[in-house]
């Protein structure tokens, strides 16, 4: 039988920089909130490969003397709580004490710091958590940190880090959350001495909101009820990406990855998503410190609401504000609201966090809409606020995993014949969006854009293996398209891959591209849209990929972009033609993301429906 002992000090270190510290995006967050914390106005982020090698934070902030510098590197020190009281009511970043110490203690650490009172400042340095040298030094006011090698002590948790492109992506993903919880500090991202963001100090949330959205038109929600306040920018049902990077929650101003919060924030939207899409914008939940919890994990990422039920009432009042007034289809506001009112009225909210009912509170929701023109900066807006007074509800059937991969059905029995769509009788179009064919045994509704979105996948990947010609059309006036430095970058690592499938991408000037040819079958797009669409295709998963590993979702993203869309009238030969071209293709039975092309209702389910049966 074994013996109980007692953790030497090294070996707790290193199992508390394990929750702390996954890799060098949570060290970045730990070091940014410090200095966030500390009422810094510019924050610059260096890396090397990643921030594997190299992360060097450097603020401007209040800076530490000796003592407490010294003092920092101890486990649970910290100037942000005194007692249990305090830890009801955290305004700051940071309260535990646990993050300086846990990195020093796995990585090669250098302190400089210096109060902006102070003539000499302070440097430590730290190897693997052992204090090394301790001298003074001339430094400017504020802290600097340089995190080197890191995990260079723990072989089991290096080997674990992924590719510089993977580790890179996730660190620009925690910078752009810490800068929109912060408007008013600017921060600088460079890698490898080449900058990738660059932010400049806002009075706004808004004008932040548009350097991290380029080129997106966002919508203001907002709605408030028993000191809960919801408020935000979201985008429309149109302008989604195909993962939930650019989705980010706040509460009280701390950026978190609440898997509650972005559930109930996508199902807000509910059907007017396209399936495996995601919305954009940011979502910000004010509520009164003791009515939260954020001592549920070590990295703080999640949270616990005291009245989980408001809070997700009032954001889906917040969101579904927005999406009845459209503000992006102005012309079809009496169209919209009728299918917003099916979709969202008289359904039961349900979660796993419990069932706190919120009573009947008087919800302020901004029905307006307002936009934020991103690209042409317009941020004057007006909300005209009104009450709803019954609790706003949401689909039963909440979307379980957000990032699921969605697979072909398999074909069903009666679709199985050769050349089934091109033998049916076709009656007509309904709604501009299905086509109606009549069959021995009854009816069959096709989804035109979905059976497109088939024919012209298949054409796109064929065509990228080699297995037939792809027409490519010269453009007529090349698109000029502004991207950040990060998407410019892996947009020139894949020109190559790009080309394969009749893409060809130039330089053009900082940050921007041109495009010069695309796929004749793709008309009509927005290639701003679909390029932006392939760079979210290549960072799925929360890491780059290259163009090859992701060429089926890619692929599918283009497919997408080349398809007729609902409410787009087609005439009996076209109908005619798609099926045709739909019985050529080796999966006809359903889309690239998997939903239906076609479904079937017989005689004697029609039956039912009138009771003759």
């Amino acid at each position: 039988m074994g013996k109980i002992r007692i953790l030497p000090d090294n070996l707790v270190s290193k199992i508390a920089a394990g929750e702390i510290v996954e890799r060098p995006a949570s060290v970045v967050k730990e070091l940014v909130e410090n200095s966030l914390d500390a009422g810094s106005t510019a924050i610059k982020i260096e890396l090397e490969a990643g921030g594997k090698r190299l992360i060097r934070v450097s603020d401007d902030g209040l800076g530490m003397s000796r003592d407490e510098a010294l003092l920092s590197l101890e486990r649970h020190a910290t100037s942000k709580i005194k007692d249990l009281e305090d830890l009801f009511s955290v305004s700051s970043f940071g309260f535990r004490g646990e993050a300086v110490p846990s990195i020093a203690s796995v990585s090669r650490f250098r302190i400089t710091t210096k109060p902006e009172a102070e003539v000499i400042g302070t440097e430590v340095s730290i190897q693997g958590g052992v204090i090394k040298k301790v001298e003074e030094t001339g430094s400017p006011g504020g802290t600097t940190i340089e995190v080197k090698n890191l995990f260079f002590n723990t072989p089991a948790r290096h080997k674990f880090m992924k590719r510089t492109e993977t580790e890179l992506s996730n660190v620009l993903a925690v910078t752009e959350r810490l800068a929109l919880s912060s408007p008013g500090c600017s921060f600088e991202l460079t890698h490898d001495g080449k900058t990738l963001l660059r932010l400049q100090r806002r009075g706004k949330t808004s004008e932040r909101a548009a350097e991290i959205f380029p080129n997106c038109v966002l919508y203001r929600v907002s709605a408030a009820a028993n000191a809960i306040r919801i408020k935000g920018f979201m985008s429309s049902p149109l302008d989604t990406r195909s993962n939930t990077q650019k989705l980010f929650t706040f509460v009280n101003t701390r950026g978190v990855k609440d898997r509650f919060l972005t559930r109930i924030l996508i199902d807000a939207y509910g059907k007017m998503l396209e399936k495996g899409k995601f919305p954009q914008g940011a979502l910000y939940v004010e509520i009164p410190y003791a009515d939260v919890d954020v001592n549920v994990h070590p990295t703080k990422s999640e949270v616990r609401f005291q009245n989980t039920r408001i809070v997700g009432d009032l954001v889906k009042s917040a969101i579904q504000g927005m999406l009845k007034s459209a503000p992006w289809l102005k012309d079809y506001k009496v169209r919209t609201d009728n299918i917003t009112r099916k979709e969202f009225s008289g359904r039961e909210l349900r979660t796993h966090f419990g069932s706190h009912s919120p009573g009947s509170p008087e919800y302020r929701s901004a029905q307006s809409g307002d936009p934020l023109n991103v690209q042409n900066h317009a941020y004057s807006v007006h909300i005209d606020s009104r009450s709803i007074k019954d609790t706003v509800t949401h689909s039963s059937q909440a979307q379980e995993n957000i990032d699921r991969e969605n697979v072909d059905e398999e074909p069903r029995e009666l679709f199985g014949a050769e050349g089934f769509y091109s033998s049916l009788k076709i009656i007509g179009q309904l709604g501009d969006l299905y086509i109606v064919c009549a069959y021995g045994e009854g009816m069959i509704l096709i989804d035109q854009h979905a059976a497109h979105e088939r024919i012209n996948y298949e054409k796109i990947k064929n065509a990228y293996l080699e297995l037939s010609p792809l027409q490519v059309q010269e453009l007529l006036v090349p698109e000029v398209i502004e991207l950040s430095p990060y998407e410019a970058n892996l947009i020139g690592k894949q020109r190559k891959e790009l080309l394969a499938l009749g893409l060809r991408v130039e330089d053009f000037g900082q940050n921007s591209v041109v495009l010069r040819s695309a796929p004749a079958l793709i008309k009509s797009t927005d290639y701003s849209e679909l390029l932006k669409d392939i760079i979210a295709e290549m960072g799925e998963g929360g890491g780059e990929k290259s163009l090859s590993e992701r060429i089926e979702r890619v692929i599918s993203t283009m497919a997408c972009h080349a398809s007729i869309r609902a409410s787009f009238e087609l005439n009996y030969e076209k109908m005619e033609s798609l099926l045709k071209e739909l019985d050529g293709s080796e999966f006809p039975h359903s889309c690239p993301h998997g939903r239906p092309v076609a479904q079937k209702l017989t005689y004697q389910e029609i039956e039912r429906m009138f009771k003759r049966t």
